[in-house]
């Protein structure tokens, strides 16, 4: 059943909701109407029943002879027979029948209707149905006639009663298949003019493939639901473009960037093939082709840092890290570097800092930090690396002396193969992914990293932790 109504259209679902809310509403307005007419009909039975009661206990006599008779006079003064509406009877206390009228003692159904006494109890009310004859409404109760206790029995025919409770039936029994077939229409009919949206959504859905994410889904009401549904997909593509185009460049840049050491190797090796017999020309050869194959191990190890931290979402493993001590293990890690262009690396840091992080990618955020500093920093220069805790967060910053960085560059500077000065900076060996690296290791951590740069004194990247 489940499978079943899944595999319907949301049009055809709809309309059946509609058609059972429908059948519901109707049903229980139905009822409350019959249960509404039904009171109100037997108040008004109860309230002439009680009017014969009265009635027929002002005008009965008791004769000592023939037990009682009615009294009732016409305006002229001739005794009168009682009306044909009232139904009645009288008895004793003692059970013995004083009194009976009946509308129409001739009718066979009434000769044989045997009912037992009255009870002599409080006023009530009940309903009897006679043998092959129609239902009726009873009220029975003690009474006074000419001083005595009598008990008596007033009868009221439901017949018309029931026939109008039996017509609401009917017209409801006829109306509801109507209704509820004209409300699954019409429900359909909504269903199929709400979704028109969706369906020209849909359509356009199936027009976009990785060539054309640039169309976008139709959205003629941006404030209802599937307005806001269209929204977050043409939101979801513009972000799917982005990335789409982010990664074609990415590719075109590590192609390019690839093929610049190994367009270097080929051309070393035709010269050393041309110049083969000359013993410093191989040798100096050989130094050209390491050299550029160290470029290219760089390269292949930084993307494939960069692919590692992006194929991996979760968040980093965590620890206590000491950052005084990662720090001075930096500075000894680039300290020969640093001496060849007779460059100091100062550390400055409190003993007591700790930042809960991923070590390993604290420090690979570092590495690439300082040996950019070392690369761009002038001959006979200083670099600076601090960490401290300031209100709520802890700074670690690495300063150098070098050109700087135009505030344009700020935040495309931490793109991939991204350079301000691509010439030189591949002359020096970067491929313009360190700053990248960084920047989503930091991120990694649950830190950032911003630059603050201008062309006369140097730049200062720093990293920012929440405590």
């Amino acid at each position: 059943m489940i499978s079943w109504w899944q595999r319907r259209s949301v049009r055809f679902r709809l309309a059946l909701w509609y058609a059972a809310a429908t059948a519901f509403v109707l049903l229980a307005f139905a009822w409350f109407v019959y249960e509404v007419i039904e009171h109100r009909l037997g108040a008004e039975m109860d309230r002439q029943l009680r009017s014969d009661f009265d009635l027929v206990e002002a005008q009965v006599d008791l004769d000592a002879g023939e037990g009682a008779r009615w009294n009732g006079r016409e305006p002229d003064g001739d005794e009168a027979s009682p009306p044909t509406s009232a139904w009645f009877e009288v008895w004793t206390k003692n059970g013995e029948l004083l009194l009976r009228h009946w509308p129409a003692p001739e009718v066979s159904i009434y000769n044989n209707v045997s009912l037992p006494p009255p009870s002599a109890s409080t006023l009530k009310f009940k309903t009897l149905k006679f043998e092959r004859g129609p239902f009726v409404r009873v009220m029975e109760g003690r009474g006074r006639v000419e001083g005595r206790s009598v008990l008596i029995r007033v009868f009221r025919d439901q017949t018309e009663m029931r026939r109008t409770l039996g017509e609401i039936i009917k017209v409801s029994a006829l109306g509801f298949p109507l209704a509820v077939m004209l409300a699954a229409i019409g429900g359909y009919l909504i269903a199929t003019r709400s979704l028109r949206p969706l369906d020209a959504m849909a359509r356009q859905a199936r027009r976009i493939s990785s060539e054309s994410l640039s169309k976008r889904l139709p959205n003629p009401n941006p404030n209802d639901e599937l307005g806001r549904l269209a929204t977050v997909f043409n939101d979801t593509l513009a972000r799917l473009e982005a990335s789409f185009a982010e990664l074609q460049r990415f590719t075109a840049d590590a192609s390019h960037e690839l093929r610049s050491p190994l367009t270097a190797l080929r051309a070393v090796g035709e010269v050393a093939l041309r110049d083969g017999n000359d013993p410093a020309t191989l040798h100096e050869t050989i130094g050209s082709m390491l050299e550029e194959a160290q470029r290219l191990t760089d390269l292949v190890d930084a993307l494939l840092t960069l692919a590692r931290m992006d194929a991996t979402k979760a968040d980093a493993a965590r620890e206590e890290v000491n950052i005084a001590a990662l720090l001075d293990e930096v500075r000894d890690q680039f300290e020969v570097l640093a001496n060849e262009k007779r460059q100091t690396i100062a550390v400055t840091s409190d003993d007591d800092i700790t930042v809960r992080a991923d070590r390993t990618l604290l420090h690979l955020t570092l590495v690439n930090l300082v040996h950019n500093a070392i690369q761009h920093g002038p001959v006979d220069s200083k670099i600076s690396i601090t960490a401290v805790r300031s209100a709520g967060k802890i700074d670690i910053s690495v300063k150098d002396n070098g050109p700087g960085i135009p505030g344009e560059y700020h935040e495309k500077i931490f793109e991939r193969f991204f350079r301000v000065d691509k010439a030189r900076s591949r002359a020096q060996g970067g491929a313009g992914l360190g700053l990248a690296i960084a920047k989503q290791a930091v991120e990694r951590n649950g830190g950032r990293v911003v630059l603050e740069s201008n062309s006369d004194r140097g730049s200062v990247f720093r990293i920012e932790f929440e405590t």
